[in-house]
């Protein structure tokens, strides 16, 4: 019998009906079962072909309102802080029609989702945090994510240029599983290898459109949409977390959801203060991160271009501004425990 396995949201199911226990996954697929007592870990690392492309977790942030933007994704604004905590119920519906998958201001309607009563927590944490540190010293973030009592913890190298999974827990994986390259704008496309525990798989992916979507709970604003598997599939990401789908939709399949209810919790991430110095500066700015020993920083311009990069020296960086053309950019600091700060320079 074909079947058609998915990785979403702490089920694995196939299509056709038949449960089969394994990690934590889920389904859009008319007709299946879902069993929510089965526990493992999940991630959206798997596209072994076309009838398995669907191996990818899915968020969904609760109610929240605002206006739909087809905005230049960067590691400024596009990665949740060190500090964020989401609780997650899963969702899902077999039927979402009539969804556009191109352009911009769209209005996607997911109002048919039901819950199966599967929930998670996640949290970001400084790359210290991990009981794996020493096994991907290269992380900038990390995210503890718990599941029916199970935790895993996967680590993220985040820079000016993309945005990867560079390891979960203990798994072997290699490769690294890149979320989004940097800065990323409708058309944008990368494509991406990898492996899982021996298995190669490999994927393309384009910003193809954006817009808000209709959820049982309110209206989600901000929304990205990703065209994969050659348009197969299409993940739903916030413009502020591209670390993690906020859903899937599969034509003639249906959609998967959470809903996200998010909440700032953990003490040791309060906010950094980025001083700029002059601002407006017209030959260099100097900026100054007092409650670290060293981070690396980043000047974004309005279109999401990366046209400075430096390290600090202590607690200050020196940018030369002398080429860049006057305007407004965006100054980011990263210090060695993934924690983030930005600040807004005036170039005259």
């Amino acid at each position: 019998m074909r079947m058609l396995m998915m990785r979403v949201a702490g089920v694995r199911v196939s299509h056709g009906g038949k449960v089969v226990v394994g990690w934590m996954e889920g389904t859009g697929i008319p007709g299946a079962q879902v069993s929510p007592g089965l526990v493992g870990y999940s991630d959206h690392c798997t596209n072994r072909s076309r009838m398995d492309k669907h191996l990818h977790t899915v968020f969904l942030f609760a109610l929240c309102t605002g206006t739909c933007i087809a905005q230049t994704l960067t590691d400024a604004n596009s990665i949740p802080a060190v500090g964020q905590s989401e609780t997650r119920t899963f969702y899902n519906s077999t039927t979402a029609s009539g969804w556009t998958l191109t352009g911009t201001g769209n209005t996607w309607d997911a109002t048919a989702v039901v819950t199966f009563g599967v929930t998670a927590t996640m949290t970001y944490r400084a790359p210290g945090d991990s009981p794996f540190a020493g096994l991907y010293p290269a992380t900038t973030l990390c995210g503890e994510r718990t599941q029916g009592g199970n935790t895993e913890w996967r680590h993220y190298l985040v820079d000016a240029v993309h945005a990867e999974m560079i390891g979960i827990s203990a798994e072997n994986f290699s490769g690294g599983r890149t979320y989004c390259t940097y800065p990323f704008s409708i058309g944008s496309t990368f494509t991406d290898s990898w492996s899982l525990n021996g298995n190669n798989y490999t994927d393309t992916y384009t910003y193809v459109a954006s817009g808000e979507v209709l959820a049982p709970w309110g209206t989600i604003p901000d929304v990205v949409m990703f065209e994969t598997g050659g348009g197969f599939s299409y993940y739903l990401c916030l413009a502020g977390n591209v670390l993690d789908p906020i859903g899937d939709y599969t034509p003639g399949f249906g959609i998967n959801l959470w809903k996200v209810d998010a909440a700032n919790g953990i003490t040791e991430a309060s906010t950094m203060d980025l001083a700029v110095l002059p601002n407006p500066a017209t030959e260099e700015v100097v900026l100054t991160l007092p409650s670290s020993q060293g981070f690396a920083c980043t000047l974004i311009d309005a279109t999401g271009n990366v046209v400075r990069t430096a390290r600090s020296i202590g607690d200050r960086a020196v940018l030369d501004l002398r080429s860049c053309a006057s305007g407004v950019y965006q100054a980011v600091a990263v210090d060695a425990r993934g924690r983030r700060a930005v600040a807004r320079v005036l170039v005259e």
